[in-house]
């Protein structure tokens, strides 16, 4: 029977797939069915930053103070502190209802503020949590030298404060993914999860207005996590978690085979129930006995980037013989 155990963030999991942020784990009871159908952890529903802001502007209770910008940051801060509570109760609760790890998720976009709050969730029983860190940039006097370096910031404050390990959620959209993820690892970091997928905007054109794209990925989504999963975890030494268009065991075992320590699991278990993920387990056990490995370990990164020796897959951008073959 084929072992599935792996070590994500230094915690123990007793297979590679999670449960990722989303609406999937934002009760204790979504969070025991995730326990239920096999999950190796679940990483809790995000707290945004905002959340944290708004609950100290509540009722326009701020107003009073914007004549005092000295009082006025104090009552925010002090504000923040004591909300929102229901988080920290999903933590707590969820801590206690099941046995594999909780990790909370904190969705931040700079380096103020939260940090108390992190510390709060620590102090409820989170075994890790994962800064899932969205920064757009809308400026043209910002560089990318400036957007990293707040990438980095939040990192070094978030693993200065806590003892319970950090991963960090980033989008694929930076100059160097290579130079940053090691930075993010030199600043404490203990995974880096590939990759946040981005709210999609759209436009309704007989309306004339703004709409939201498609919130759930596609099973052909999972290409680009694919190729940097392969690049980066040859060139950085921490844990890789991959998600985005992982809808099946074998785009799963695809990743693992890049090089990836664990998947998270969302849109699939949106479309077809959290059920599908005992599939999958059941499907990974199944391929492993088959190709006859006996643990993780004696697949993980057999494929990432070392292994293309000749360059034909992770390092090529354009495919001339595939696009030949298009008529």
């Amino acid at each position: 029977m084929a072992d599935l155990r792996t070590k994500y963030m230094g915690l123990e999991l007793k297979n590679p797939f999670i449960v990722s942020s989303s609406g999937l784990t934002d009760s204790v009871e979504k969070v025991k069915k995730a326990a239920e159908a096999g999950a190796g952890a679940v990483v809790l529903k995000s707290l945004f930053e905002e959340d944290i802001a708004n609950a100290a502007d509540k009722d326009g209770s701020m107003d009073a103070y914007a004549v005092h910008p000295e009082a006025m940051e104090y009552i925010h801060h002090l504000g923040m502190l004591q909300q929102p509570d229901a988080y920290l109760e999903l933590v707590e609760e969820s801590v206690k209802a099941v046995d594999i790890p909780v990790i909370a998720s904190l969705n931040c976009y700079s380096d103020e503020w939260w940090l108390d709050y992190a510390q709060r969730i620590e102090k409820m029983g989170a075994q890790g949590i994962e800064l899932n860190i969205a920064l757009v940039p809308v400026s043209v006097k910002e560089s990318s030298e400036e957007i990293e370096a707040k990438v980095i910031a939040i990192v070094k404050k978030a693993v200065d404060a806590l003892s319970i390990p950090v991963s960090v959620k980033i989008g694929s959209y930076f100059s160097s993914l290579p130079q940053l993820v090691n930075k993010i690892r030199q600043a404490g970091a203990s995974a880096v999860v590939l990759f946040n997928r981005f709210y999609r905007p759209d436009i309704d054109i007989e309306k004339l207005e703004f709409k939201m794209g498609n919130p759930l990925s596609g099973e052909d989504e999972y290409n680009s996590v694919l190729r940097w999963t392969g690049i980066l975890s040859d060139l950085v030494e921490c844990d890789f978690s991959a998600t985005t268009g992982i809808h099946d065991s074998a785009s799963a075992i695809k990743l693992i085979l890049a090089g990836a320590d664990t998947v998270q699991i969302c849109s699939a278990l949106y479309k077809k129930g959290v059920g599908e993920l005992t599939k999958m387990i059941a499907e990974m056990e199944e391929w492993m006995d088959r190709k006859e490995f006996a643990s993780i370990s004696d697949f993980h990164s057999l494929l990432s980037l070392e292994d293309d020796e000749e360059k034909k897959f992770y390092q090529r951008l354009q495919y001339v013989k595939a696009l030949k073959g298009i008529k």
